[in-house]
C-alpha cells in the first residue's frame, strides 16, 4: 500500500512537490492553504485550511512542505515550525532522478532534493532545505536549516551557507564562500566573496545591493 501525503501550501512549489512524491509512488491526498488556488485545485483536491490537519483522519499523515521562496523565505521555515509544535510531522522528500553521493551526505529533517539535483559527497543539509530542480551542491557544502537552493543554482565546494539562506535560480556561489544567515542571492549572480547575513546581493561578480529587514 502506497504511503499518503499532504502538501501545506497552494503555490507552484506544491505541484513540484506532488509530483516528486507521485514519483515515489506515494498517495497525495490533496493540499491545505488558507484557500483554494485555481491552477493547484486543477490538478490537486483542496483539503481546506491548516486547521483540517487537526481532522482525525489526517493526524498521523506526514506533511509535505509545500511552501517555496516566492515570497519571503521565512514563510517556509514558520509553516514548518508552526506545524512542528502542533504535533505534525513532514517526511523527507527525495525525487528519484536526484543524484546523492554514498559518500557522507548527511540530511536533516524533511529536506527536499527536486529532480536532476546533484549533492556530492560529505555535504551536510539542514532541515527543512529545498534543493530544486537541478540545482548542484558540491563536496563539503554546509546548508543551514530552511534555505532554498533554487533551480540551476551551483554551490561549488565547501561553501558554508547560514540558516535560511535563499540562493536565486542559476546563481553560482565559488568554492569556499561563506554566506550569513537570512541572506538572498539573486538570480543569476556570481558570488565571490563572503555574503553578511541579512544582505541582498546580485550581478556578476555579486555585490551588496540592499540589507534586509529581520
Amino acid at each position: 500500500m502506497s504511503e499518503q501525503r499532504i502538501i501545506v501550501g497552494g503555490g507552484g512549489h506544491a505541484l513540484s512537490v506532488a509530483d516528486a512524491a507521485k514519483a515515489l509512488g506515494h498517495q497525495v491526498l490533496g493540499f491545505v492553504a488558507p484557500r483554494s488556488t485555481a491552477d493547484t485545485a486543477s490538478l490537486l483536491p483542496w483539503l481546506g485550511g491548516e486547521d483540517r490537519l487537526q481532522a482525525a483522519e489526517f493526524r498521523r499523515i506526514l506533511l509535505l512542505n509545500g511552501i517555496g521562496s516566492a515570497g519571503p523565505i521565512d514563510n517556509r521555515r514558520a509553516v514548518y515550525r508552526r506545524l512542528v509544535e502542533a504535533g505534525h510531522r513532514f517526511a523527507p522528500l527525495i525525487h528519484p532522478r536526484a543524484s546523492l553521493s554514498a559518500l557522507g551526505v548527511g540530511l536533516g529533517d524533511a529536506c527536499q532534493v527536486l529532480a536532476g539535483a546533484i549533492i556530492n559527497a560529505a555535504a551536510q543539509i539542514g532541515d527543512n532545505v529545498l534543493i530544486n530542480t537541478a540545482a548542484v551542491v558540491e563536496h563539503g557544502c554546509v546548508i543551514g536549516s530552511h534555505s532554498h537552493v533554487a533551480s540551476g543554482a551551483t554551490l561549488c565546494g565547501e561553501c558554508r551557507l547560514g540558516e535560511a539562506v535563499h540562493i536565486g535560480a542559476g546563481a553560482t556561489v565559488i568554492q569556499g564562500i561563506s554566506i550569513g544567515a537570512g541572506a538572498v542571492i539573486a538570480a543569476g549572480a556570481v558570488v565571490t566573496r563572503n555574503v553578511e547575513p541579512l544582505t541582498l546581493v546580485g550581478g556578476v561578480p555579486a555585490r551588496k545591493l540592499r540589507n534586509i529587514d529581520e
